[in-house]
Parts: structure tokens; sequence; C-alpha cells
């Protein structure tokens, strides 16, 4: 009978004669994968050879593995037989406790051969093996108090005093900080760097890409900052590059509408960056496509927590990889009780008719905000070509870019996009769509009022002339307005 190949989680040995390389195939393949097996009396092409198999041949394996083997593991030890009766042994291990050792070395499984671990992978093993016993969030951080930024901690407590769970008001950063447990032996804690601190390294990445092999990136932003200004700088990115519409009411001021619903990004996104495992090297990373935006973080749920129970309400554990920086959100009214966050995220995309999901990638988690075209069915307003364009490609050779928009339904040769807006019909409001390009001249306009045309077309890289074009639409859609002479007016988004 023939077994097959060894693989990296598989390995034969001809007898117990090799019980010593057997020991270290076993340490090598846990820190590895977590689990695999070991033959004894195969060949290493996989043929049953068969071994005199007694008692204590069974207790010679059982006791190798408990006396050469930490941290200690129990596994499976049977004796079986082939077609023609050859005796051989299969032991079935698992643990979850790395780095292993045998006999003090640590190996670790490449194809099937057991090498020597590098120093750097030992290292992290450890220091994973440590943040089970003590979690990450509560270590001794390396950056000095004077590293936290003032400001963003000011801004914190006052948000704690408005929703009533921190009594007291700003005096100092050492003695707010002491107050918040985020200070320990006079040192922060890694929950107050990440919080309070800005990050010495890129800790967000952002992207607009034409498809999902990822090949035709449109744009990418690297970010580094507080915990708090990174997730407040990709809850505008993901606003700005989405759709949004504006409802116009006879009787009360425009109203707004963004295509994913802004409490269920921003819950998210603290949720990415809450409950993300910090020893990873990777970013929290934003991926924003035609059908659909992606949030990523570092770290599956930790044992015990389900994805499909949060998503329909009943993953109701209050476990945290980070229970001192989820502690901390919570006093500040950032985020609710653990477990509560999830589902009002799905009841508001469920109203704004958005389907989500989590999936499990080799990096860690992933949520998916899908995309719909609900705003282009609009039944009170007629709008001819009303898809919002899909992908902007600008080139960085040239002002007067070269523009490739994708429009669903929509010849590819159309050289500008057409719309018509009719008249609102029985209801007496109205809704307004608008171009990526018409909302990114109205968010640079929010933030800088005083900008003539020039600057402006500098702000959005787009050329002079198609900045007139799309603010003489604004005006006429009474989005905008100019108000003041031509060389010092201001432009004034109209509410």
């Amino acid at each position: 009978m023939n077994l097959g190949h060894e693989t990296e989680r598989v390995e034969f040995k001809r007898s117990t004669s090799e019980l010593r390389e057997g020991m270290e195939s076993i340490a090598s393949i846990l820190n590895k994968h977590g689990a695999g097996e070991l033959y004894f009396g195969v060949r290493t092409d996989g043929e049953v050879v068969g071994q005199a198999v007694s008692e204590k041949t069974l207790r010679d394996v059982s006791q190798a593995v408990g006396n050469r083997i930490e941290p200690r593991i129990y596994p499976i030890i049977e004796d079986l037989k082939d077609e023609i009766g050859n005796t051989y042994l299969r032991v079935t291990f698992e643990g979850h406790e790395p780095p292993y050792a045998c006999d003090g070395r640590y190996r670790i499984r490449s194809a099937d051969e057991d090498v020597p671990m590098a120093q750097e992978e030992l290292a992290r093993q450890f220091a994973y093996a440590r943040a089970r016993k003590v979690p990450w969030d509560t270590w001794e951080s390396e950056r000095p108090i004077g590293d936290v930024d003032e400001d963003e901690l000011r801004a914190y407590v006052a948000r704690g005093n408005e929703c009533g769970r921190i009594a007291f008001s700003f005096t100092s950063v050492e003695n707010v900080l002491s107050r918040l447990s985020l200070i320990r032996n006079g040192k922060l804690t890694n929950a107050a760097e990440v919080l309070f601190c800005p990050s010495s390294t890129f800790q967000l990445s952002m992207g607009l890409l034409a498809d999902h092999a990822r090949t035709d990136i449109l744009d990418l932003h690297h970010e580094q900052g507080t915990l708090f200004s990174l997730v407040r700088a990709a809850e505008h990115y993901i606003l700005v590059n989405t759709r949004r519409r504006f409802v116009i009411d006879d009787y009360g001021p425009r109203k707004e509408i963004p295509e994913l619903p802004k409490e269920a990004v921003r819950e998210i996104l603290f949720n990415a960056y809450c409950h993300r495992d910090w020893l990873s090297q990777a970013r929290v990373q934003v991926d924003i496509y035609h059908d659909a935006v992606e949030i990523t973080n570092p770290g599956w749920f930790i044992e015990g927590q389900d994805p499909k129970e949060h998503l329909a309400g009943d993953g109701g554990s209050s476990l945290s990889r980070n229970m001192l920086i989820a502690q901390a959100l919570y006093r500040s009214g950032d985020i609710e009780a653990y477990g509560s966050g999830i589902p009002r995220v799905r009841n508001a995309c469920k109203e704004a008719g958005v389907q989500i999901e989590y999936v499990r990638v080799s990096v860690g988690t992933k949520f998916v905000f899908h995309r719909n075209d609900a705003f282009a069915d609009a039944s009170d307003v007629s709008v001819t070509d009303n898809e919002t364009i899909n992908a902007i490609r600008e080139t960085a050779n040239e002002r007067d870019e070269t523009v490739t928009e994708t429009l669903k339904g929509v010849d590819e040769t159309k050289a500008e996009r057409v719309e018509t807006i009719n008249e609102a019909q029985a209801d007496s409001h109205e809704i307004i769509t608008l171009t990526d390009d018409e909302q990114r001249i109205v968010d640079v306009m929010k933030s800088h009022p005083d900008a003539s045309y020039e600057a402006l077309a500098d702000l959005v890289g787009f050329s002079r002339a198609k900045v007139g074009r799309l603010i003489q639409r604004l005006r006429n859609l009474q989005v905008v307005n100019r108000v003041g002479a031509r060389k010092n007016g201001r432009w004034e988004i109209v509410q």
C-alpha cells in the first residue's frame, strides 16, 4: 500500500529507529502549520513496509513526544495494518502554542524538510506566545509620553465627557492617561501609543482599483497617524470616492445621502483597528472597486468568535484581542459595547440596500460592502446616463490628463458625460447625483473656499478648462455659488 508523498504536514519514517528525527519533524510541522501526521513503517516514497509494533513501541513513541517536545502536546498514536498485514504507526498531532522545540532546538517545516528557524521568525513566534498570556495592548511601549498628541487626547476626553463615560476633565497628558489605565509603571502602554501617538510607520493603505485582479491601480495613498486620525482619513477617502446624492426638498435644506451609510463605514473602520493583530507587520487596507468597498485588517477573529454570528446579531461575546483599546474607544463613545456594533452596521446597510459580508483572507479579515446601482434607480427623477463613473485614470506627466471613463451601459467613446435632470413630478423634491469629478470639486471647495479657478485646477489636478466646465454645471444645479468679487470672493456650498 502506498500513502502518497511527504508534504509540509506529513512525514514518513521507515521505523522507530528514526524516533529522534521523527520528533524533530513533529516540532517543525507544529511551528509552521499547527497540526500534522507522522508515520513509522513507511518509506519516504510512501510505500508501507511495516515494522514490529508492541505495547512498548507505543510507549516509546508517547514518551519521546512527552520528553523531547516543548510545550507539551498530546498526540493520538495508532497501530494500523495495510491490506497484506504490514503493521505501521500513525501519530496524529496538533498544537497551538508555538514555538515548539525538540531537544531545545527550534526548526520549521520547508517542503518535506525540517530546517533551523531563523532568529527573526523565532522572535516573532515568542512575541505571539507572550501575547497569548499577556495581551499586546497592555505591554509597555517604548514611546515616551512626550510623543502623545495632546490635541487628540483633549478631543478624546471631550467626547467622553459629552457621552457621559468620562467623568473628569483634561488636566495633563500623564494624569489623563493614568486615570484611563493607559500608563503602566510610568510608561505608555501599547494601547496608549496606537491611540494617541502618531505612528512611525504607515498603518493605512487606500486605493482605487479598476478590477479585482489588482493589476490596474488608479489611485494609491499611505497614511501615518494616531488611530483616530487614520480612521478619519479612511472615512474621508471612502466618502469622496463613492457616490452621493442630494435630496432637495421645497420645505427644508438640501440633504446629502452617501452611497454607504456613514455610521456603518465608521464602525467597521474602528473595528479594523480595535481588533486587529498589532504584532503583524501588515496594515489596515481600504480598496475601492466599481462594485465593492473592502476593508481588510490583519488577524482573523479570535477563538470563540464567529463572524456569521456577529452579522446575525448572535455574537454576544465580550472577548477581544485588544481589550484595553476596546475599553478606551468605548469610553469616548467611538464604539459601543463590544458585540453590538455589527448588528447596527447590518441594520444600517439593510436599510440602505447594501449587502455586506466577512471574508477570511491570508492576511486576516476582510469586510466587504457590496456597491449597487440604487442611486441610479430613483423613481422620482428621470436621468439619462445616470451611472457614476467607475474608474478615472489620470496621467502623471500632463496637466491636461487623458481620462478614461467606464460608464455602465454607456458607449465608452462619449467624450463627456451627458445628464438630463428633469423636474420632480409628484413628490415636490428631486435627487441630484454628482459625478466623481464634480464631487471632487465640491470637496476641495469645502476645504479651500477662497481658491481661485487656477488654484482649484492645481488642487484637483484637472485642466483649467475642465474645472470651468465642472463648476458651471455645479452652479447650474445650485450646488455651489460664488460669493463676493471675482478676485477676493469665496465658494459657498449651498445647504
